[in-house]
């Protein structure tokens, strides 16, 4: 849940009509190896006292005793928790993310962006806009819920590791309880829905464009060759076969890149992002059975 409808796969600062070999270049003069290890050193450092902080005073949410939990991310801080609040636009029952017990509780994710991203306000603004075309598409996916002053994206300082303080980009989202495509039964009709939503999500952002979206990023497939400085790091026998790759890569798919489409896509479908329901609808995730996909 750390990478919430992202827009991996987006290429780098050049318009999407160039080629890859363009953006394969521009990646190697653009060192995307040294934004990526930026993004781990400026992770923010937060507990489960300042989600509650930051739940009450930037979005209005009284996070219930003892439900706040720190989840898993690459480089954010993402925290759980079963909150109340006054708001209704924090409400939507298209959020399935209302609580039973007690009643009048939902679930949130408060989530503290890396120093990085948080430079570039305008790219966050641009995974958001993305989730509402998704949503509008009938995939479900989280939104960016409005901060008490009525913005997608709030702001507070935070310390980073080496204890200097940064301000940083917080948002709140809704969660939705379900289980991740990792704990289910990877069966023949599940992977076929996980394969129709992916298409769908491509097909929802097949128009969509922003400035922030022209980036020079390592998830990016066009810059695939970027990894090469890595091969060192791994086993003589996995350096080989990923070398191998690399040159198919260079040899094969850039002299087509002028005939290759290219827009914004979901580029990190991987069984830790995916959401998976009980077979047949409904939003509440059951663990190890067959479902359909989120």
């Amino acid at each position: 849940r750390g990478r919430q409808a992202s827009t991996r796969g987006v290429g780098g600062r050049w318009p999407m009509s160039r080629s890859l070999a363009d953006a394969a270049a521009t990646a190697l003069d653009s060192n995307p190896l040294g934004d990526e290890e930026s993004r781990k050193v400026e992770k923010p450092v937060a507990n489960s006292a300042r989600c509650i902080e930051l739940a009450r005073s930037l979005f209005g949410i009284e996070p219930l005793t003892g439900s706040v939990r720190d989840l898993d991310s690459y480089d954010d801080r993402n925290f759980y928790c079963k909150a109340t609040s006054s708001r209704p636009e924090l409400k939507a029952a298209a959020d399935c993310h209302a609580c039973g017990d007690p009643p009048g509780s939902f679930h949130f994710v408060v989530k503290v962006h890396n120093g990085v991203e948080s430079l570039s306000p305008g790219f966050i603004e641009c995974q958001n806009l993305a989730m509402e075309l998704v949503r509008a598409a009938g995939v479900w996916c989280p939104r960016a819920l409005p901060s008490l002053e009525g913005r997608q994206i709030a702001f507070a300082e935070q310390p980073l590791a080496d204890g200097s303080v940064r301000r940083h980009a917080v948002r709140c989202l809704p969660y939705r309880p379900a289980c991740l495509l990792g704990s289910a039964l990877p069966g023949a009709a599940l992977l076929r829905e996980l394969g129709g939503v992916t298409a769908r999500v491509s097909c929802a952002l097949s128009a969509f464009d922003h400035p922030e979206a022209h980036r020079t990023f390592i998830w990016d497939l066009a810059q695939t060759a970027a990894i090469r400085p890595l091969l060192h790091l791994l086993a003589p026998e996995r350096r080989a076969l990923i070398a191998d790759t690399l040159r198919d890569f260079e040899s094969t798919v850039l002299p087509l890149s002028d005939r290759l489409p290219r827009q914004v896509i979901h580029g990190d479908v991987n069984d830790q992002n995916v959401l998976v329901g009980p077979a047949g609808g409904g939003g509440e995730g059951g663990g190890g059975g067959e479902g359909e996909s989120e």
